[in-house]
């Protein structure tokens, strides 16, 4: 069955909730098809897909949420409804999917969140934006699918959130293709694609622009692991991190991730990979990258991999077999790769790696009190240290091909890289540039690695800045090769 449906001149003041979902429903109780909105602007409250149906929006049709919680009661009462630690509150959703089969949303309509209902805006660099009220953390994901299988979400829009934007929980067979996300740069929480303890999953094309974590895979208390997943293809633009697996929900274990042939531009970090609450993270390729980290956020990271607990209670888990090959791009940042003491990163490959450096921010001046919750928060020493990459407490890593292009002497940091005030992550503070800057004659590392062992560094187009080595090794047995 197929059910079109067409917008009111008056659509936008009165919800069309009800005459949505009726035709949801009524698809799926016939077995199963499509409802097609046409274009037009409905504003709406919650909606739920059923099963065997397909939500397509034609090009120019919009479905805004209802800037009241009202108007989407009842509450979705599951861990898949939003963060882990409102179980129980429950949220809502512009569009949720629980349980369903073979379940689509597609075209090249948009799903607008209204953010802006729940938090008021602030000025670019400035500040981190504040909720108006209590009820704004009732707002899940714009769109969340949870415990489904055979789902496809392919071509539409979705944008204008304040918190997580599509969030796919605990589902099996999923493919995600060409979706555009867009969100104001300073809307809270607004992950683009949150992948959580789901099973063979593919997402590919997508296109986003968004203030929080781009594509981020992760693991909830209580839940299922994190497998099969392969991200292609995709342009990315975040303040936080583009391609993730794991920080705060990571309870579960991670393993069989590709991420490749993407292009990532104003990220803060590129790459992150954190076990923090006792997840196995293992088998990762990561490959064909370009990127750069022009964000005026302090202590930028073309990558971060972090192994430890993240509070006293919390069980270590590990990060082992992990390639890192064929990046390309800039950064006034550094490379952090550290495991906690007592503990090792294991079986790292990292190869044909071009960095830029532009210009270098010094982490010493104040690396050791800002960061926030994924900065290496058990590795004083990293925190602070002058290399374009920093390793700490592992075994089994090799560099191959790996090239850093330093500053010329007397250059003037290019446009594009001077930032007049930063923020850090964690903190409401601002910088100035005088909390960055590096002195002259101060030296930084190309490789700077405490207890490192087994593996080998290959320093053949390596070189240190302003007097610095190009492998700086304290307390490691680290192999290096120069080949003529």
């Amino acid at each position: 069955m197929n059910i079109r449906i067409f917008s009111k001149p008056d659509a936008t003041e009165t919800l069309c909730t009800a005459v949505i979902q009726q035709a949801i429903d009524r698809v799926s109780a016939a077995g199963g098809g499509r409802v097609t909105v046409e274009a037009g602007v409905y504003g709406t409250g919650m909606l739920r897909l059923k099963d065997n149906v397909d939500l397509h929006l034609e090009r120019g049709a919009v479905l805004k949420a209802s800037g009241r919680v009202e108007d989407h009661l009842p509450l979705v009462e599951s861990a898949g409804s939003g963060d882990y630690w409102r179980q129980g509150g429950g949220s809502f959703h512009l569009l949720v999917a629980q349980g369903c089969r073979n379940v689509a949303l597609t075209g090249s309509g948009r799903l607008d969140g209204n953010g802006t209902a729940w938090y008021d805006p602030v000025d670019p660099g400035t500040d981190w934006p504040r909720p108006r009220d209590a009820d704004w953390r009732r707002m899940g994901a714009l769109v969340l699918f949870t415990e489904c299988s055979d789902v496809t979400i392919q071509g539409v829009q979705l944008g204008n959130v304040c918190n997580w934007t599509l969030h796919v929980h605990e589902c099996d067979d999923v493919r995600i293709r060409d979706i555009r996300i867009v969100n104001p740069p300073q809307a809270p929480n607004s992950d683009g694609i949150d992948i959580t303890g789901c099973r063979d999953v593919t997402v590919t094309g997508a296109h986003i622009d968004t203030g929080d974590d781009a594509i981020c895979l992760k693991t909830l208390p209580g839940g299922r692991s994190c497998e099969n997943v392969v991200v292609s293809q995709c342009v990315l633009r975040t303040h936080c991190v583009a391609l993730k697996l794991g920080a705060t929900e990571s309870f579960q274990d991670m393993r069989n991730v590709v991420f490749s042939d993407c292009a990532v531009s104003g990220s803060h970090r590129v790459l992150g990979i954190y076990s923090l609450e006792g997840a196995v993270i293992e088998h990762v390729l990561c490959r064909n990258i370009t990127f750069d980290t022009r964000t005026p956020l302090m202590f930028p990271r073309p990558l971060h991999v972090d192994l430890r607990g993240h509070r006293e209670a919390s069980k270590v888990g590990a990060i082992r077999n992990i390639q890192i090959c064929g990046f390309s791009g800039e950064s006034n940042g550094r490379s952090l790769l550290t495991a906690q003491p007592g503990t090792m990163l294991e079986d790292l490959l990292i190869s044909d790696f071009f960095l830029r450096v532009p210009a270098f921010d010094d982490p010493a001046r104040h690396g050791a009190e800002f960061g926030g919750a994924q900065f290496s928060n058990r590795s004083p020493r990293a925190r602070t240290e002058r290399a374009a990459f920093v390793f700490e407490n592992a075994r089994g890593v090799d560099m191959e091909r790996i090239r850093v292009r330093w500053p010329e002497d007397g250059a003037e940091i290019p446009e594009g890289w001077r930032f007049e005030r930063k923020l850090a992550n964690g903190t409401h503070r601002v910088f100035v540039p005088e909390d960055w800057a590096l002195d002259a004659d101060t030296p930084v590392h190309a490789v700077s690695a405490h207890n490192v062992h087994g593996g080998h560094l290959d320093t053949t187009a390596l070189r240190g800045w302003q007097g610095g080595s190009a492998a700086f090794l304290e307390a490691s047995d680290w192999n290096l090769t120069t080949y003529y």
